[in-house]
């Protein structure tokens, strides 16, 4: 059956040994399961592809002289007391600058007694439908692109096509394997696996004398199944660097799929060795084979500057704020064109659609209606947009839990993917609402009066000295 998938996924993978695949001294099963259960979820539940615009033969965008600088960087790095693995999709913030809100601000906190250094993958990478290699100008002050290792990795691949067919005919016989269990087309998503899996063997030895070079004393990482973090991983696994994930959105049971695993006793090559998590409630740790003594809460560095931020912003409306998603974009458009169309003789609501950031540049034209304001940029950063509203709406999004911080009405969204796993940690109340459509929403705010409520007892209080103690036991065990 389709909705037990994920112990589906776990059983096959253990019953077919794929953990024991090797290809050149890489367990290449590690890697490539992220990309192939998350492809599975998709099909299954008929989402939205994560970057839905279709662009092709995309220009780069041009490399101003610092960026080349940073692009440079990386080739005369020595003798770092922290790596910082982050992820590109950044933030602008008030003071003109791009900020990642996962790793920016942990920088802050150590920097004045450590030598910090950033990694950051292009963009473009990350999300094939931009142009967009870095966003600048940048907060984070010591970083190093990593465009010309991609570049390095493009040409070693076209000069050693030949060379790959062992790994073409290894990937080719997992995928009919994995095909014939979940009885779906896999072909697009074996095509990225065997490209990620080659920047790692390619880019392998170059990290390595990088690391040994650097020598840093941990690596900290907004955790995923980037090529260029799980090499970096692998090697810091090797040289006994401890690698510190720092929680970047809610782990439920069940996801994200790569932290979590059927058999907890394995030593995995990539996985990190700590968390530095949002809180209790927020880190299932069912399934993840991370030893409890190595998880530490400590909330949300980012999360905490903004709620003190936008403390005094002022309220002229009440707004009704959907937290989109990208691959419910067309799903939650519909909701929020739906609900328009009943407030619209009610002035006293307007909604703000706030798109995903890997939804930035799409259009959904069932919202283009008076009461929508739609936020289709990165100018502000949605906790902004949550400190002025009156409530919010959405599915399974990180966002929704931000957003009880500012005590607003949560309405989640309960006949689509995702929702169950969000009930097992956000209770019912008098301001959290689980509703099917936007008529039931409607009949609520009919009956209630928006007011804010706030309900945060799930997120850690950030203690800025906790977490310097922190590091420095961690650092001291290694």
């Amino acid at each position: 059956m389709k909705s037990d998938t994920f112990k589906r996924f776990l059983l096959f993978e253990e019953q077919e040994n794929f953990f024991d695949i090797e290809y050149k001294g890489f367990k290449i099963w590690e890697f490539a399961r992220g990309y192939i259960y998350i492809e599975i979820e998709m099909i299954y539940n008929k989402l939205q592809p994560l970057f839905s615009q279709q662009k092709k033969d995309l220009k780069r965008q041009k490399s101003s002289f610092s960026s080349v600088l940073k692009k440079l960087k990386i080739f005369f790095l020595k003798d770092i007391d922290y790596i910082f693995l982050n992820n590109p999709r950044r933030v602008r913030q008030s003071d003109g600058k791009y900020y990642c809100i996962y790793t920016d601000l942990m920088i802050d906190l150590l920097k004045e007694k450590n030598k910090c250094v950033t990694f950051e993958d292009p963009y473009w990478y990350l999300n094939p439908t931009s142009n967009v290699s870095h966003f600048e100008p940048i907060k984070t002050e010591n970083i190093c692109y990593l465009d010309y290792i991609e570049r390095l990795y493009r040409i070693k691949k076209y000069f050693s096509k030949r060379k790959n067919k062992e790994l073409h005919n290894i990937l080719l016989n997992l995928k009919e394997k994995i095909e014939k269990e979940f009885k779906c087309d896999l072909t697009n998503i074996f095509k990225l696996v065997e490209d990620r899996i080659l920047y790692m063997l390619y880019t392998y030895n170059f990290y390595r004398r990088l690391m040994v070079r650097a020598k840093p004393k941990a690596i900290f990482e907004f955790y995923d199944i980037f090529p260029s973090k799980i090499v970096i991983n692998k090697i810091a696994k090797e040289l006994n660097v401890p690698i510190i994930e720092i929680q970047h959105g809610i782990v439920t049971k069940k996801n994200p799929i790569f932290l979590k695993y059927g058999n907890m006793d394995r030593d995995y090559e990539c996985l990190p060795d700590y968390v530095l998590s949002y809180g209790k409630k927020l880190l299932n740790l069912e399934y993840m084979p991370i030893k409890k003594e190595n998880i530490f809460y400590i909330g949300s560095l980012f999360l905490n500057k903004k709620l003190n931020e936008y403390k005094k912003e002022k309220i002229d409306k009440k707004y009704i704020l959907f937290v989109s998603q990208s691959n419910l974009g067309q799903y939650l458009s519909t909701c929020a064109s739906e609900l328009a169309e009943l407030l619209k003789s009610n002035d006293e609501y307007q909604i703000i659609y706030k798109m995903h950031p890997y939804e930035i540049g799409a259009n959904y034209e069932c919202l283009n209606k008076k009461n929508i304001t739609v936020i289709n940029d990165r100018n502000k950063d949605l906790y902004y947009y949550q400190s002025i509203s009156c409530a919010q709406i959405g599915v399974y999004s990180t966002g929704l839990y931000e957003g009880l911080n500012f005590g607003l009405n949560t309405f989640i969204l309960s006949n689509c993917f995702g929702f169950n796993e969000v009930k097992d940690i956000i209770k019912e109340s008098q301001s959290v609402f689980y509703v099917k459509n936007a008529k039931e929403i409607y009949n609520i705010i009919k009956e209630k009066k928006l007011e804010k409520n706030i309900e945060n007892n799930y997120w850690e209080k950030v203690d800025y000295n906790k977490i310097v103690k922190i590091i420095n036991k961690i650092t001291c065990r290694h």
